[in-house]
């Protein structure tokens, strides 16, 4: 008997999920009318868009290097090996403003400014005195200033978009001492939720991207491509 009450509340159980659901559907069935759907009016050439946000870029391996000393001239001896080390940046959170411009109702062009505080951590190990590893850590300063050309797929309230464009890299250590400068190639897409009817709207803007860098701070200067994501508030009008 306690297995059929058992079997009984579980298919009433079943049954009242399927009821929900089939609700919930019903509901997401109704139609809604012409006049209650939010009014969103077309961007028109000129019309400006700015934002800012927070904007994360993934970590990379920096490379490796070692310290060597030469040996005595008179022989014929290789190098000798002091310590060797291997770097790597971790991701990094920062901040990024930007500001548009409407060239047609689904073209803009855009300007963006970010800045991070990544660190370069450099493990020191094979150490010729058979010393401990060790890790040095030192922080950077990261500014790119980029523009890119956006293509928006409608102009409702959910407005998916693609981009690209292209900018500058600079990159100072703790002491200002050592810059480095590079150029920086972007790909990407995202979407914009707007909130609110009529022309100026406030909106929630998320996109990714790749960045392409033709340098970055580490042992090996070379070029990295870096995933990029970035998620903030922006006001068109």
């Amino acid at each position: 008997m306690t297995r059929l009450r058992r079997a009984a509340a579980s298919a009433r159980q079943v049954r009242l999920h399927v009821i929900l659901l089939a609700a919930a559907g019903a509901i997401l069935l109704i139609p809604v009318p012409a006049d209650a759907q939010p009014y969103s009016p077309a961007p028109h050439p000129g019309w400006l868009e700015i934002g800012g946000g927070v904007v994360w870029t993934a970590g990379y391996d920096a490379g490796r290097g070692t310290a060597t000393e030469s040996p005595n001239s008179s022989t014929s001896a290789p190098p000798l090996t002091l310590f060797s080390s291997s770097a790597r940046v971790p991701a990094v959170a920062g901040v990024e403003a930007r500001a548009g411009v409407y060239l047609a109702e689904r073209v803009s062009v855009e300007a963006a400014f970010q800045f991070s505080r990544p660190t370069l951590r450099v493990r020191l190990d094979d150490d010729f005195e058979n010393a401990a590893p060790q890790e040095a850590v030192g922080g950077l300063s990261s500014y790119v200033i980029a523009g890119s050309l956006l293509y928006h797929f409608g102009s409702g309230r959910v407005v998916p978009f693609v981009s690209g464009g292209g900018g500058y890299l600079r990159q100072l250590d703790e002491d200002n001492a050592d810059v480095l400068t590079g150029n920086e190639v972007h790909a990407g897409g995202g979407v914009r939720l707007w909130f609110g009817t009529g022309a100026s709207r406030l909106g929630l803007r998320v996109d990714a991207k790749g960045s392409v860098r033709s340098r970055s701070a580490g042992f090996e200067q070379k070029r990295r491509v870096l995933p990029v994501l970035g998620a903030g508030i922006v006001y068109r009008f």
